[in-house]
């Protein structure tokens, strides 16, 4: 396993969870209550895709 598909393992783990933490299926907007988690996923998302994008 390369550093590149660890990455992204992380990557889709993290966007399953703001899927789950989402209100509906554009992802745009969190489910009542759960704004902390959502907000976090994201950002750990994007994190992650950054860092993606370094590898190659």
């Amino acid at each position: 396993m390369t550093r590149k598909e660890l990455l992204e393992k992380y990557y889709d783990m993290e966007m399953n969870n703001v899927f789950c933490y989402s209100a509906n299926y554009l992802m745009d907007s969190p489910k009542k209550g759960y704004d902390h988690e959502w907000r976090e996923a994201r950002e750990r998302a994007d994190f992650l895709k950054e860092l993606i994008g370094e590898c190659e």
